[in-house]
């Protein structure tokens, strides 16, 4: 089973096994610079999507022998999010948090502004 989570990387944590793939693109970019959540280079940028775009691709050819597959991402467009799900045969999982919440948990003014960008730009 494919599920599509828009939200909390936790919620993933909290359900997912061994045998299961979990696409996040957080991840992606501590694994392929070891820097940290909050660190992305610009110039790996492109190496970053790249990971995920194919990984989404092999959930969708249902390439391997994993359980369930795991799409972590923020999707603010309610079309992207509907069209990722049907693309994967996914199940999409959106999981709330207010504003406030998620300005309290930033970690510096850039992602302040990411934040305040994503709730201009969310459609329910």
């Amino acid at each position: 089973m494919a599920l599509l989570v828009v939200g909390k990387s936790t919620w993933v944590n909290d359900r997912a096994t061994q045998d299961d793939l979990i696409v996040d693109i957080d991840k992606i970019w501590e694994c392929i610079s070891f820097c940290d959540k909050y660190n992305k280079p610009n110039k790996l940028q492109a190496n970053a999507f790249e990971v995920r775009n194919n990984l989404i691709e092999q959930v969708k050819m249902r390439v391997g022998n994993w359980q369930n597959a795991f799409i972590v991402g923020t999707y603010p467009l309610r079309m992207e999010r509907q069209r990722l799900a049907d693309k994967l045969g996914a199940e999409l999982i959106f999981i709330e948090c207010d504003k406030e919440t998620c300005l309290l948990r930033a970690h510096n003014e850039n992602w302040k502004k990411y934040i305040e960008e994503w709730f201009e730009d969310f459609q329910q």
